[in-house]
């Protein structure tokens, strides 16, 4: 019984928020990622590049106000694990750089092995179980807490988002029917203000009586 616990609930929390990208980055050029990340929220990955001549690697992490998170200059690998302090979209820059004084040549290239996990899937289980001496099921116990959890304050995110999203939606059908309401006002006045005019020019031509 104990075992066919342990696959149901490992089964449980299996669903991954974890992402891994390989791509080929041309030097002196630059890739960047966006992931929209809710606040207090747990953010681990890294990158490793692939054999380059005289070529570095340099990551920059920005938040939605546009101040660096974590930046690390003339890496081969790194790794970065920082707290969300505020929602929204974050900036994940990863630049090859060219050693300064060596000759460009066409092709120069490296593939870069990038990596990215949130919530959950961004904590350390093995070493939580070390640290706080838990067992197995325990541990198990620990990750749908934490996944249950996650799932709660993503719910929320998007809530928050959505009421956002309809008053902003709001706001901008009031102002189109202001918008309407003034220039269907404006159209009146010039059509009466042309009549007007119109039939002034056609009575001083002796065209119509008044």
């Amino acid at each position: 019984f104990g075992t066919m616990l342990l696959r149901f609930l490992r089964l449980a929390v299996c669903v991954s928020l974890a992402s891994s990208l390989v791509f080929d980055l041309p030097v002196n050029s630059f890739k960047c990622f966006l992931e929209e990340l809710p606040e207090h929220e747990d953010v681990k990955g890294g990158f490793i590049a692939a054999p380059g001549y005289s070529q570095v690697i340099d990551l920059k992490i920005t938040n939605p106000l546009g101040e660096t998170i974590v930046e690390s200059k003339g890496q081969e690998k790194d790794n970065f694990q920082f707290w969300t302090t505020t929602s929204g979209d974050h900036h994940f820059c990863i630049y090859n750089r060219l050693v300064a004084g060596v000759q460009h040549h066409p092709g120069m290239t490296r593939t870069i092995t990038f990596k990215l996990a949130t919530g959950q899937e961004a904590k350390d289980y093995d070493r939580l179980a070390r640290k706080e001496h838990l067992k197995p099921i325990e541990v198990m116990l620990r990750m749908m807490e934490d996944g249950v959890s996650d799932v709660y304050h993503t719910y929320h995110y998007f809530k928050e988002r959505e009421a956002e999203m309809r008053d902003s939606s709001e706001v901008a059908c009031t102002r189109t029917l202001y918008i309407t309401i003034i220039n269907s006002i404006i159209f009146v006045v010039f059509a009466h203000w042309q009549f007007s005019h119109l039939k002034k020019y056609f009575v001083t031509k002796k065209l119509i009586s008044n």
